[in-house]
This record gives structure tokens, sequence and C-alpha cells, in this order.
């Protein structure tokens, strides 16, 4: 129930009672009448025209279009054609009125066209994606007003006239101006939408702009004025929030529509006089057709044909015969060459994972795969640590770019020392190419995946961007919503929520995975046995859910050859040998990996420099181990001709000492 807005009167919905609006309407400006694609005649500027949703114009195949019901600012592209006039006839708002007339009665409103049945057999026969957009929007849009959140609704309202990025986000989900309760925020709504079309360079429209705007389309009224003020002052919601405040949305639009049903079954039980030219059985399957679209019209899954897809899949094709080759599908990471190589960059819409035991730098890994993602694709990247701080991990990343240990650069002096000074501005430099787009959040146990998806929306927002990458560290310390006593049962529902969300925001993510005491045992015993993504704790549907998984395990013979011939040149050069850098050579195995280029290599070894929290790559393992010291040779000498590798001084006692136990106490 409602009150009229001139007599107070109490109505069953509306603005203004029968009687205020026949009294309105006599005392308008006689118009001739002009006829609309209902084939009935309305004097003046008809709101509800503005409504309906535009065809888009790159349509391949679309029916004839109707006339045109609004000006062509105010279209947008991206909405189809009109749907052709349902069995309910909805009021119309003139422009000669400042509110629109009484709501009609339910005898009126059921008022049937003889070509129903042919309109319930044209929207059963439809296909596609064009087809689907009509269904989806004549669901969300009727002629019944109500239920509806106007605080909602205001705050909507705020964000898209204030930043176009939630506005192009929004539109993509669905907003369409028939979610929205009043024709006052339907006015306003339609109007931003003709000036983001006409202006689209425009960051934020004000209060001049729409109001003019409102104007020109002959809709401004004091009721009109009231609600654009309260849109101005309303702070506009984050790009998370607003999606949600859009679903909220969509359910009220339904109740409005099954309103309208209820409406149509009492009109026709209450009135068969009305209902000549329409029998049971059509007005049923009527029904249980509209109940069927807003049934359908909450599943948040599409079903397409395989043929549309290939439509777009051809394009692909047709275009790279047009620009080149693509040499890496997703992010690339580079210097990381075999690795990008091998996985064809961080693919969108992929979920990776690294696993690992203690010690074999799975963290200092992924941070040198996400901070390179920053830096040549300049987008965001977000990097959740559920066991470190944001102060810790910005040293490891300062260590791994100057090449100085944490335990340096958190203790001495630098700036004094010509040559750690030198070491920390070159660092300092190599963070500067990423560090714009480098977030690290101390993950708590708050932090669950919901809580990662806002994060992720609003970073795309304030970036203005639909491509972000999201690292996990790790992910048997993500929170849940509800506790598990099996661990198993939790790292699954982890894994599916996070593979959910790569999809739902078509980028990559990657979380890192620790081992069980099983794995970890298999890891630190030099034999031919590996780890393997079955020896994760909890492991269960990860390794399902995953597109690529990666296993970082110590190679114990290159790592045992490496360090005696470091001991054998630091003899040769007369440096200290019981102070040899520490060096492992760690191998990685792509255990998994969805759609891999052809011919790639498997296993790919890396130097991992442990005091310096630096990785380099250093190529393909082969199976064959007979020029395992031949090829260490040679890396041993490239690595000391880029001062990769420093050996100490010995002490200047040694010779005195050599052989002989000393041993110094400090003053007690």
């Amino acid at each position: 129930m409602a009150n009229c807005n001139i007599c107070n009167k109490e109505i069953p919905e509306g603005h203004i009672c029968q009687d205020c609006a026949r009294i309105r309407q006599s005392n308008a400006p006689a118009t001739p009448p002009t006829p609309n694609p209902q084939g009935n005649t309305s004097s003046g500027f008809s709101l509800n025209n503005l409504l309906k949703p535009a065809m888009p114009a790159a349509a391949p195949v679309a029916p004839p279009r109707p006339a045109p019901m609004y000006p062509p600012a105010a279209r947008t592209p991206l909405q189809p054609a009109p749907i052709p006039a349902a069995p309910v006839n909805p009021p119309i708002f003139h422009a000669s009125t400042d509110a629109p007339p009484a709501p009609e009665t339910v005898n009126s409103v059921i008022k049937a066209p003889v070509s129903a049945p042919s309109q319930e057999k044209t929207a059963v026969a439809s296909t596609g994606d064009e087809a689907r957009e009509k269904i989806t929007k004549e669901v969300y849009t009727s002629h019944v007003t109500g239920f509806g959140d106007e605080d909602l609704e205001t705050s909507i309202l705020s964000g898209i006239m204030k930043d176009s990025f939630i506005l192009e986000n929004l539109k993509g989900k669905g907003l369409i101006s028939g979610l929205f309760s009043t024709r006052y925020t339907r006015t306003i709504y339609q109007s931003i939408l003709s000036l983001r079309e006409e202006t689209p360079d425009l960051s934020i429209l004000d209060k001049i702009v729409i109001k003019n705007k409102i104007k020109q389309l002959n809709l401004w009224d004091a009721t009109v004025q009231a609600h654009l003020d309260k849109i101005i002052v309303e702070a506009p919601p984050t790009l998370d929030q607003a999606l949600h405040y859009l679903e909220l949305m969509k359910d009220q639009a339904l109740k409005r529509k099954l309103k309208e049903v209820a409406q149509n079954i009492s009109g026709f039980i209450e009135n068969p006089g009305q209902n000549d030219n329409l029998n049971l059985e059509t007005f049923t399957n009527k029904v249980i057709l509209d109940v069927r679209n807003i049934q359908k019209a909450r599943t948040t899954k599409r079903i397409n044909l395989v043929k549309e897809e290939m439509h777009t899949i051809i394009g692909d094709i047709e275009n790279r015969e047009q620009t080149g080759e693509i040499e890496i599908i997703g992010y690339s990471f580079e210097p990381m060459h075999y690795l990008n190589t091998a996985i064809s960059g961080f693919r969108k819409g992929f979920m990776y994972a690294i696993a690992g035991a203690p010690r074999r730098g799975k963290t200092t890994f992924t941070l040198e795969l996400a901070t390179r993602v920053a830096t040549l694709n300049k987008i965001p990247v977000l990097f959740f640590t559920y066991e470190q701080t944001k102060k810790n991990l910005t040293y490891r990343l300062l260590a791994k770019e100057s090449r100085l240990n944490p335990d340096t650069l958190q203790r001495k002096k630098i700036r004094s020392d010509m040559i750690v000074d030198a070491k920390f501005m070159g660092g300092w430099k190599k963070m500067q190419e990423y560090m714009d787009y480098f977030y690290i959040v101390e993950a708590t146990k708050e932090d669950t995946v919901d809580r990662i998806r806002s994060y992720a929306y609003n970073a795309m927002q304030d970036f203005n961007t639909e491509d972000i990458m999201i690292f996990v560290d790790y992910i048997q310390k993500m929170p849940l919503s509800r506790n598990y006593m099996d661990e198993k049962f939790k790292v699954e529902e982890i894994s599916t929520e996070l593979k959910g969300l790569s999809i739902e925001l078509n980028n990559p993510i990657m979380t890192i995975s620790s081992l069980s005491k099983e794995g970890c045992m298999i890891d630190a015993t030099p034999d031919a046995e590996r780890p393997t993504m079955y020896h994760c704790k909890g492991s269960g549907d990860l390794e399902y859910d995953l597109d690529c998984a990666m296993i970082q395990a110590k190679d114990w013979g290159d790592t045992r050859e490496l360090h005696q011939q470091l001991e054998h040149k630091a003899e040769e050069l007369g440096k200290d040998t019981t102070r040899i850098p520490k060096v492992d050579v760690v191998n990685l195995y792509l255990d998994k990996n969805r759609d891999a280029p052809e011919g790639i290599f498997s296993t790919i070894q890396y130097l991992f420099f442990i005091e310096d929290n630096k990785f380099i790559e250093l190529g393909p393992k082969f199976d064959d181990d007979r020029f395992r010291f031949s090829k260490i040779e040679e890396l041993v000498d490239k690595l000391i001709e880029q001062n990769f590798i420093v050996f100490y001084d010995r002490a200047k006692d040694s010779a005195y000492n050599k052989g002989r136990v000393s041993i110094k106490l400090k003053n007690f």
C-alpha cells in the first residue's frame, strides 16, 4: 500500500490516485495523438519508452526494428532489441504531467492480445545470446512498482554516476533500468546511461550535466530533483559492494514480476468476460512460461552452443593471420624463460600451485614470479601471506633485488659502506618498476575467499582494469567460514572456491602448498624418489582443481657436486673453504600442465641462493648425469665471473692455527 502524493489518500501502489491523475490529465495541454510501437496512441514523451531495451547495432541477425521509442542518444549498444508487447499493457507516463497515472486495476491489466500464443512460440524458438538477453530483460522489467530499497538504488546510482568503470561492470552483469523500483530512479539511470554514451571520456558526471539531460527528456520535476540531490551527496560504493547490491536489486525485480503474474491470474479469474479471446490452456501456458523465466533468471551459468564459441575462435585465428602469432598466451614473467614457455605464461581463468618441503624457497620463488608479472604486465598483483608480515616480505624483496642478505639490511649500516650502498640503490631501482602495482596483504583468519574476492574487485576498480593476478601463501593456512575437523575436507573446499574465483574473475590465481611429513622425508632423502602433489597436506581435490601443478625438490646430486667444486675453487683462489656460499640446485617438476605447448620440458632446474633469497633459472634437466661434472664446472666459472659467487678471505692467523682448536670466551 502507498499514499497519494497529492491528496494523501491510501492507494494500492503508485504515486497518485486515479482521481488526481484524471484532474491533472484534464488540465494538461492537448497534443495530437501519435502512434507508438504497441499500436495505441499517446501524447507527449513516454517514460515507458525509455525502459525498453535497445537493439545492438552489430547484431548479425535481428528482427525488424520497431519505430524509435526514444532519442538515439539514450540507447546503449549492449542492449538487445525491444521485446514485443506482452499481454500486459503497462501504464504510460506522459511528459505533460509530473506524476504517472494511477496504477491500473486488475480488470484493466489483463488484456491479452490475439498474438499471445505466437509470441510464446517466438520466445521459445529464439536461440543464442540475443534471445536469452531478451527473455532476461523481459523478466526483470515490470510495470509493477515497489519492492525496492531506496538507499540501495541511491548507492548504485551514485556509483555509476561517479565512476564509469562501475557502470561498465554492472552493465556486463545485467544492470538495466527495469531493476529500479521507481520511475524517478529509472529516469536518472537512463540519463546517466545516455550521458556516458555521448561523452565516454568524462570520469565523473555532475549534477548540472544530469539535470540538463533530464530536462532535455522533458522529465524533470521536484521529485526527480530531490532524488538527484540525495544521489549527489551519497558516497559511491566499491565495485564489490555494487555487484552485491545488483544481486539484491535483481531479487527485488523478480518479486515485482511475480506480483505482476499474480495480478494477471487474479484478473483472468475475476473478469472472465474481458478474456473471451484467451482460453484457459493458453493462459496457463503463458503463466508457466513467465514463472519458468523468473526461475531461469537467477541461474548464474549460461548454456551456450559450441558454435557460438567457434565464431569467437575463428575470429581469433583470422586475426592472428593479420597481426602475427602469439608467443605467450597469459601474463609473461621473463626472464624465467623455460618455465614461461612451458606454461605459456599465467593464463586467465587458470589456477596454479607450487608445493615443496620447508627451506626449498617456495615463497621466494613465488615472490619472484609475482614481481615479474607486475613489472612486465603493469597490472595489480595481490600477494596474500598467512604466515609472515608485510615488512618481513618487503625486506626479502629488497634482498633478492639488491643481493644483500635480509639480516644485513635490518642490522648493519648501509649508506656508509660504498659497495653495500651501491647494491641497495640498485635493488631500490629495480623495485620501483613494480612497487606501484604490487600489494602485500597480511592475511588473518578473517581473510576468507570471499574477502579475497572483495580485495580483487576493489583493486580492479582502482586501476580501472579487468586484469589482475592473485598469489596465496599458503593454502593450508587459509580460513573458512566454518570449521572442519578433517584438514582434507578443508583444503578441498578452499581449492574449489579458489578455482571458482579464478573463473569468476577470469584471471589466474597461484597458491603455495606445504607437503606432509611423508613428502618432507622423501625430499630430505638423497635417492631417486621425489614428492608429488599427492604428498601435499590435505591433498584431495587439489590436484584435480589445478590447471598447473609444480613441485619443488632438491637435486641432491647436482647440489653435492656444486658444493664440492666451490670448495676446490676457493682452495685454488686462496679463499676460506669453510665459508662457502649456500647455494642449492632445485628441480621444478611440472606434474600437471593443462594445454601445454608441444615439445616442452617437464623438469626445469634453478639455482637457489639461500642467503640472498634469489632464484636463477638454469634450464631443462636431462635424465643423463654423465656430464654432470663438466656442466657444474662451467656453471661455477660463470657464477664467479658474473659476481654471483663471492668467496670470503681467510683469517690472518689461519696458518698458525691450522690443525688447532681455538676457543674464545667472552667475559661473563
